[in-house]
């Protein structure tokens, strides 16, 4: 009823709910699920008893020192944590009139890290590949990662339906968590 009111006088716990009406469908499942677990064990346990229209600024920032002082999340998690409640304010700003965002005013928590990506050069692969060469599912999995570039969610989520040895393809279409 508040949703078809549009009215923002409910707990965060309750636009929750209603913002993942809104996204769910919209996301892959595993984008879905990563995003579901970081509200419901770092935000909901701290804002979902309270009314979205009353939380501001100063409340954000609380939460953010709390989550720092823990001292057991990187910088890199901090700022994923803090993008998604600021995900869910920005929704209900959007389209549910929320007068502002308080996670955006608050500002962000913890950095983005570049990590450089390493790379095997061929002959370092080959060389891998032939100290393997024994251990069949190692050496068929290692092949399938660095020929094709497969992530390893991929790999694991492949079936013997995703191999077709007739048009020599391989269809991948799922990943596994």
């Amino acid at each position: 009823m508040l949703k078809q009111q549009t009215k923002l006088d409910m707990t965060f716990a309750s636009f929750f709910e209603i913002y993942e009406q809104d996204k769910k469908k919209r996301l892959k499942e595993n984008t879905w699920e990563s995003k579901s677990h970081i509200i419901r064990t770092k935000i909901l346990p701290y804002f979902g008893d309270r009314k979205i229209a009353e939380i501001e600024a100063k409340d954000v920032i609380a939460w953010q020192n709390k989550l720092m002082a823990e001292e057991k999340y990187s910088p890199t998690y901090l700022k994923t944590i803090h993008s998604q409640l600021s995900a869910i304010f920005n929704h209900a700003v959007r389209f549910y009139h929320l007068p502002y965002n308080p996670a955006q005013r608050a500002g962000t928590i913890g950095s983005e890290e570049h990590k450089e990506m390493l790379f095997w050069t061929k002959e370092e692969y080959v060389k891998f590949s032939d100290a393997i060469m024994d251990k069949p599912l190692s050496f068929y999995a290692f092949e399938l990662l660095y020929w094709c570039g497969i992530r390893v969610g991929k790999l694991l989520a492949l079936t013997p339906a995703d191999f077709d040895f007739e048009k020599k393809t391989l269809t991948i279409n799922k990943s596994y968590q």
